[in-house]
């Protein structure tokens, strides 16, 4: 009883005098004791196998343009054809309207000069008439009257038919000056029609284009996606079966996990070692508060602690 009373007299000095000191050696001991009680089991269970990720793979980018941009590709891509087919036609109008202005101008010359050699040939025609009625004495005879009639009409008709064809050749040519308008029109109208069908088609090209390139994307991805699943399935079978198949891992880690009467003894000798290094009034505050020691020990190496160190 005196040795007891003597004890607990130089742990209460003990205490007093080294407080801040023994309460360090107390927490490194308790955190000690807390890291080998957690550690230990987990220890005991293999370490689950990882192998190496499965391959993750690029996929094709594809920004898929929509109908409107395709009809404006293919009108940028048209462009050149629209104006050339434009232009074209202008070019050919403006041809015709410098052929049928030349030849309004040569009928007009033709028929000047036609007017001026019909007026001399007949001129001439009448003075041969006046002189040879002038050599026979029938210059002022009705005879000679009666021939310079005849010219004058003869002159007068030849003019008149001259003037008809000149008109006809005018009238003709003017038509199709006029008509250039309408034909310039009717053949922008038949191109514009060209150019539709053209532009409609090139657009539908654009659209299969399109869409062929979205599947083969689509495809292409897909693939890479069976192949990473196909890939992270594989992983996950060869980890499980390294695991081994036989048994859940919860199951086996559970097993492993629980103290046998063996390991009883073998945590009885660490913690009772490491309590021996503080104080025994810390040592005995560890072991009757705590949880940690009390659930790692049975009943038989928990009271052989208690022995040691809370008597």
């Amino acid at each position: 009883m005196a040795n007891e009373a003597a004890e607990y007299i130089r742990e209460v000095w003990d205490s007093l005098v080294h407080g801040k000191t023994n309460k360090k050696k107390k927490d490194e001991a308790l955190k000690d004791i807390n890291d080998f009680l957690g550690g230990y089991a987990d220890s005991k269970v293999p370490q689950k196998p990882t192998l190496p990720d499965a391959p993750v793979y690029s996929r094709w980018e594809y920004d898929a343009p929509d109908d409107q941009k395709l009809h404006a590709d293919a009108q940028k891509e048209l462009a050149s054809y629209k104006a050339q087919g434009e232009k074209g036609i202008e070019k050919e109008i403006e041809a015709l309207r410098e052929k049928y202005g030349a030849q309004a101008e040569e009928a007009e010359r033709s028929h000047e000069q036609a007017k001026q050699e019909t007026t001399k040939s007949y001129a001439s025609a009448k003075q041969s008439t006046n002189d040879d009625m002038l050599k026979r004495g029938l210059a002022r005879s009705s005879i000679a009257a009666n021939k310079q009639a005849a010219l004058g009409q003869s002159e007068a008709s030849a003019l008149a038919s001259l003037a008809a064809d000149y008109s006809r050749q005018v009238g003709e040519l003017s038509e199709k000056i006029n008509g250039l308008q309408a034909k310039r029109q009717e053949a922008l109208n038949d191109f514009d029609l060209s150019y539709a069908a053209k532009l409609s088609e090139r657009v539908n090209e654009l659209k299969k284009e399109r869409d062929d390139k979205m599947s083969e994307v689509l495809k292409y991805n897909n693939t890479l996606t069976q192949k990473e699943y196909e890939a992270q399935v594989d992983k996950t079978m060869k980890e499980s079966d390294l695991y081994g198949e036989a048994l859940s891992q919860r199951e086996k880690e559970d097993a492993l996990k629980k103290t046998g009467s063996g390991d009883y003894g073998a945590i009885y000798a660490a913690v009772a070692e490491r309590l021996r290094s503080i104080n025994k009034n810390d040592a005995r505050d560890i072991v009757l508060n705590n949880p940690n020691v009390r659930a790692s020990l049975d009943a038989a190496y928990y009271y052989k602690l208690y022995d040691e160190f809370c008597r």
